[in-house]
């Protein structure tokens, strides 16, 4: 979990799996379907958001609910710790949006803190797949008032977004575990913080090992560039060789013990990413996994439904709706 810790951790990040997109909460027709979905829930409704990360659903739930007089009491909880006013400090706005909703960090859904019957609505984008499914829906039957709903979006295993993390999964595998290219810049600096000291900046700019390493890196890069030339793979390759490249180009004398834990944490920020997209294609629902989840909610007291979700004229998703007798 702490992989998703440190996501949540990075000031601005609102919604999941964002690098390298717009990173605004979600928009067009997933709002759209929210949006149907909230003006289905009573005025004054409690609505739990499980797998809230830093509140983009929920935030979805807060403005509809301020826009049409619903008066909404809006919750989120999540496994990871989060702290979302803290990471949007610095947008006096969207932090005044995230004072007003309770947020329960280190949380999972199936210990999410409510009595009996207490709540109106269990919402989720893109997160409750992640759970331990039995659990899950044990606790939200439990929670949920008569009459109450579960209300998910989540990943369809067929979906654009599954397909582009196993190529992110390929891709990631291929660079961090099957290339030498953080290695190779290791190497580099660690060569660096021996040399330089004698032969200065400019010694160190002429000195021989340093251009036969700098060639050998220059050659893994292009490597994986000729190895990985499809559009949806250069995404991932062209990150993780910036983050390589930035690192070296910056190098100096002055600052080599920062550029090795730079170095390291890009590493580690690319694992994680590595890490998450993994997890992403566990989780994602399969038509075998809509069945099991539906004998899972009837013993948990749910009438569960499922329908396939298309965005561009492919699928997106599932949409996912389970009320309680």
């Amino acid at each position: 979990m702490q992989h998703w810790s440190m996501y949540w951790q990075t000031s601005g990040v609102l919604n999941s799996f964002a690098e390298g997109d717009a990173n605004q909460g979600y928009t067009g027709a997933i709002k759209k379907y929210w949006d149907e979905m909230f003006d289905s829930i009573p005025q004054g409704a409690t609505i739990v958001d499980a797998g809230c990360g830093n509140g983009a659903l929920a935030l979805l739930a807060y403005d509809f609910g301020r826009a049409n007089q619903k008066d909404f009491v809006i919750e989120g909880l999540d496994a990871a710790e989060i702290n979302p006013v803290k990471q949007f400090e610095k947008q006096p706005a969207v932090a005044k949006k995230l004072k007003a909703i309770k947020f329960h960090s280190a949380t999972p859904i199936a210990a999410a803190p409510y009595t009996a019957e207490s709540v109106d609505a269990v919402i989720s984008q893109f997160a409750f797949e992640y759970a331990e499914q039995g659990p899950a829906l044990t606790k939200v039957g439990e929670i949920l008032k008569p009459g109450g709903m579960l209300i998910t979006m989540s990943h369809h295993a067929s979906s654009k977004l599954v397909k582009d993390s196993k190529v992110g999964v390929e891709v990631l595998t291929a660079i961090l575990e099957g290339s030498p290219l953080f290695q190779q810049a290791d190497l580099i600096i660690d060569l660096a913080m021996q040399a330089i000291p004698q032969l200065g900046d400019e010694g160190w700019a002429k000195y021989s090992h340093n251009r036969i390493l700098s060639q050998s890196t220059k050659w893994i890069m292009d490597s994986l560039l000729q190895r990985f030339d499809k559009p949806e793979q250069q995404t991932y390759v062209k990150d993780a060789i910036a983050r390589v490249a930035r690192v070296l180009q910056a190098m100096n004398g002055s600052n080599l013990e920062q550029a090795r834990k730079q170095l390291t944490y890009d590493y580690h920020v690319l694992a994680d990413h590595k890490k998450r997209l993994d997890e992403q294609l566990q989780s994602a629902y399969a038509k075998k996994d809509i069945t099991a989840l539906k004998k899972a909610a009837t013993k948990a007291g749910l009438k569960l439904e499922a329908e396939p979700f298309d965005l561009d004229g492919e699928v997106f998703g599932w949409t996912i709706t389970a009320e309680k007798a």
